[in-house]
């Protein structure tokens, strides 16, 4: 499956934990003016207006380059008390994302999508449809117009699957409700739940988008949903008990039957990434692509987990994904931002300002990219001369190469290489000065210096499997030149 004929690439900006009311940030103490306070909205849409990495350009290339279609992901807990005016400072803040540029890009509301947390729902009352009234009729204000309108009585409709082709890039998004059992004095006033009969119809429905739509294995496929999927040990609270989704196995299982790749979630103002991909070991089973989960941190609280951590902060992402449909692979980086409010003490609100908090760059695959072990012979080497000689030509430094799907909009994969000194502490040699890295006519001529870059490390972006040449240059005017192979992976398992 090494033809990779198709390639699928967007970004999110996910969002969680907004708590519009008593506790955001935002928010000044009752008594106090609200003026040279910043709303979220402001302090969010200014920061995406700068680069903070979040486009990959490759300037290796002769192509012109396309941006990465956007789409926005909001992971539940809009509110803090459920309270119509905290849904209208969430519709405003909804309604600025959709008619500013983020990232030099316009998102359109069709392309908006978002599921209501615990705090959404009024769990002091005792019917759906008074829990729901308030998040419906914010839901059907924002999607006037998009998306039919939503029943109070009926939540489990506010689980839905979007299937969207965006400028060719094909995406299944579906949105859970797991807060339809949230009701105060019970189990469920904090816990989530997808109960048997929601998994039954989410189970019909992909399964007949899966007959109708062939080319359903080319899409990315998202889910967004409020509570954890996968209960860690930092998601533990003292006096809350365990507060993930209740049937959250069966849910996971049918994710995995449709190679679902993301999932976003919020609740717990932890930001974290993991890799859900257990494999029960008492029988063989088949390969499923590991499913990446996303706790997305809280955005507006102003209650963090501090006692786990002392840098907790308010935090969003810009996740990228790139899907390989006939290689079976996909490539996830997520920059994380986090609101530094405080240094030495209480920054002033005109101090606040987001920073990099982490970059987490994963490459998933159901299979293994190297072959196992053929049948081999051996015999005793007699004359390892030539090998050796190698060593001393290249000066005992080798290039060396990884391979992995590329960010760049429009390409397939990746090559990243540099330059690695063998036993650097034996050779007391000449110094390695440049490099100059070339892979035919239809890429640029790489230059690295090494003061510029100790590693003389690069990347090209590239369609189809190439040879890579070195050519280095020492500090005693010797030259070396050697090669690199940039394969296209493939199932070798």
């Amino acid at each position: 499956m090494s033809n990779i004929s198709y390639t699928n690439q967007i970004q999110i900006l996910h969002f969680s934990d907004l708590h519009f009311g008593e506790y955001h940030i935002c928010n000044p103490p009752p008594t106090a003016s609200k003026k040279g306070i910043p709303t979220l909205a402001d302090l969010i849409i200014d920061d995406l207006q700068i680069d903070f990495g979040g486009t990959v350009i490759d300037k290796t290339d002769y192509s012109d380059q396309k941006e990465s279609p956007l789409i926005v992901a909001v992971s539940g807990d809009f509110t803090q008390k459920a309270k119509h005016d905290e849904f209208n400072e969430a519709l405003i803040f909804l309604n600025r994302l959709s008619s500013e540029m983020l990232l030099n890009r316009r998102v359109e509301k069709s392309d908006i999508f978002f599921v209501p947390g615990n705090h959404d729902v009024r769990f002091a009352d005792s019917t759906k449809d008074e829990r729901f009234q308030p998040y419906c009729s914010f839901y059907n204000k924002f999607f006037d117009g998009i998306r039919p309108p939503q029943v109070s009585h009926k939540p489990e409709e506010l689980t839905q699957v979007h299937i969207k082709n965006l400028e060719g890039n094909k995406v299944t998004i579906v949105e859970i409700n797991c807060c339809i059992y949230v009701e105060k004095d019970t189990i469920d006033s904090s816990r989530g739940q997808v109960d048997y009969d929601s998994i039954k119809r989410l189970r019909e429905e992909l399964e007949k988008i899966s007959s109708t739509e062939k080319d359903f294995n080319e899409y990315i496929k998202i889910v967004v949903i409020h509570h954890h999927v996968v209960l860690l040990p930092s998601f533990i609270e003292p006096g809350r008990g365990v507060d993930s989704i209740m049937n959250s196995g069966y849910l996971l299982e049918l994710l995995s039957e449709h190679n679902f790749h993301l999932i976003l979630h919020g609740h717990k103002h932890y930001p974290q990434i993991f890799n859900y991909e257990p494999t029960p070991l008492w029988s063989n089973s088949e390969s499923k692509i590991p499913q990446v989960v996303i706790a997305g941190g809280s955005c507006g609280s102003r209650e963090l987990p501090t006692e786990i951590s002392n840098k907790a902060c308010n935090t969003y992402s810009l996740i990228t994904i790139k899907w390989h449909p006939d290689a079976q692979q996909a490539r996830i980086n997520v920059i994380t931002r986090g609101l530094i409010r405080t240094a030495k003490r209480p920054l002033s609100p005109d101090l606040w300002k987001w920073e990099t908090v982490n970059v987490t760059d994963r490459v998933i695959t159901p299979y293994k990219t190297v072959p196992i072990v053929g049948v081999v012979n051996t015999e005793k080497i007699t004359d390892d001369t030539e090998r050796l000689k190698q060593y001393k030509n290249q000066k005992y430094h080798m290039p060396v190469i990884e391979v992995m799907p590329s960010l760049i909009p429009g390409q397939a994969y990746e090559a990243r290489g540099w330059i690695v000194q063998h036993k650097p502490e034996l050779y007391k040699g000449s110094l390695l000065e440049k490099v100059e890295w070339t892979a035919g006519e239809y890429f640029k001529k790489i230059i690295c210096l090494r003061d510029d870059n100790p590693n003389f490390s690069f990347s090209y972006h590239y369609w189809g499997p190439m040879l890579i040449q070195a050519k280095m240059f020492f500090n005693d005017k010797s030259e070396a030149i050697c090669y690199v192979y940039a394969r296209m992976p493939k199932d070798e398992s």
